[in-house]
């Protein structure tokens, strides 16, 4: 059976959301499961996606891991005003990792840039932009998404960046083998 490379992409994609998606529930579930495991977990999931799949499809994957993260009850809905914020945050990290990651060290280059930029976004969007543009997020939450927002964001995603160049090259190598 011949199937276009989009449809691949596609189906590729909605293994990788739906992963991502468990992965978020299970976040919530199990409180066990931190941010610093559901967070590097779907930042590698998008890196993954944008590998596999390319940076259209990866876009889109870092588009949706928020909304259904708030359908499926993960992300509370005093949170609901910030997710196109959350959305951009992952579009920023694909973007910069999928535009470097064919240079000589591109990839490591792009983790890092697309996670140090994704963090100064979310951070100064938690910390200041909600402000300016009244969300009408509740004070507590405000406080607690500031906190979420910041160092933690840059260490879960360079954490899942470096998980998913490993694990990309690791199949990569045995794909080869075969």
């Amino acid at each position: 059976m011949n199937v276009s490379k989009e449809t691949r992409n596609l189906v590729l994609s909605a293994l990788f959301l739906t992963l991502a998606v468990i992965i978020q529930i299970l976040g919530k579930s199990i409180p066990e499961i931190s941010q610093f495991v559901v967070g590097p977990t779907v930042n590698a999931v998008l890196i993954l996606t944008a590998y596999f799949a390319g940076l259209k499809w990866a876009l889109l994957v870092g588009i949706l891991t928020p909304v259904l993260a708030f359908v499926s009850g993960v992300l509370a809905a005093p949170m609901a005003p910030f997710i196109p914020f959350i959305a951009a945050g992952n579009l920023i990290y694909i973007v910069f990792f999928s535009l470097l990651k064919d240079w000589k060290n591109g990839e490591v280059l792009g983790i890092v840039l697309g996670a140090l930029f994704k963090f100064a976004f979310l951070y100064f969007s938690a910390s200041k932009l909600i402000n300016l543009i009244s969300l009408g997020i509740p004070e507590p939450v405000k406080a607690k998404l500031v906190i979420s927002m910041g160092i933690p964001q840059f260490i879960t995603a360079l954490v899942g960046g470096a998980a998913a160049i490993l694990l990309y090259t690791l199949l990569n190598r045995r794909l080869k083998l075969k």
